[in-house]
């Protein structure tokens, strides 16, 4: 009779190493700070759309919690109140707000060119859901007794700083008369945002375009005649 094959076992080492998934590898765990970063962002962004689908009034703590999938408690560690929610929220905007007038305005490379794309790009920004969800925080707060206040006082300090930035975009193209740009600035921005509040209803559309045309069209004028001064 043929000799028998021994068979060998595997160690307990080697069948550890056999059964080993990938599922059962130690997890890498996010720090602290990130995991705290991105749930506050999860939250703001949660705001956006909810203000941009709901409004301001039917957007609740709750409703952003429930909407950004986080526990109530990590609401309320990042914002202990719905005021606090959205002045983050508007924080936010004004970042996003920043960053496309920088993308938008840099493909553009004469002084001129940039100054006569300012009502396209804020009409671009306020067709987007962070456009929508300044409006309501805007009209919002007229009545909140805790927001209101703090939306005001950053709301003026953001009119200011657009106005020095329009204004030193001017200086450089020549212009010297300041409070005609001041004036312009303010019109032109109140007027884009009300037609933003128009455009809420689509059947306005084609009469709105007509409109922006005819304030891009003021703004070239504008610009020819204090350019000569």
């Amino acid at each position: 009779m043929p000799a028998k094959t021994a068979t060998r076992k595997p160690t307990v080492k080697a069948r550890g190493k056999a059964t080993l998934h990938k599922s059962e590898q130690p997890r890498v765990r996010v720090p602290n700070v990130e995991r705290s970063a991105l749930t506050r962002l999860r939250l703001v962004e949660a705001t956006v759309q909810c203000l941009y689908e709901l409004g301001y009034h039917q957007t609740s703590t709750v409703v952003v919690t429930q909407r950004a999938k986080v526990s109530r408690g990590a609401m309320l560690h990042h914002f202990p109140s719905k005021a606090d929610l959205m002045m983050a929220t508007m924080d936010y905007i004004r970042g996003k707000r920043g960053e496309a007038h920088r993308k938008h305005l840099e493909k553009f490379t004469s002084e001129r060119e940039q100054f006569l794309q300012l009502i396209d790009v804020l009409w671009e920004e306020f067709q987007k859901p962070t456009g929508v969800a300044r409006i309501e925080l805007m009209l919002g707060s007229r009545n909140d007794p805790e927001l209101g206040p703090r939306f005001s006082k950053l709301n003026l300090e953001l009119e200011g700083i657009h106005k020095e930035l329009i204004w030193s975009r001017a200086q450089r193209l020549g212009i010297r008369n300041r409070k005609k740009v001041d004036a312009f600035t303010q019109l032109y921005a109140a007027a884009v945002r009300g037609l933003a509040i128009d455009a809420l209803w689509p059947q306005s559309m084609p009469d709105i375009k007509g409109a922006i045309a005819l304030l891009k069209e003021a703004q070239l004028n504008l610009l020819e005649s204090l350019s000569e001064n």
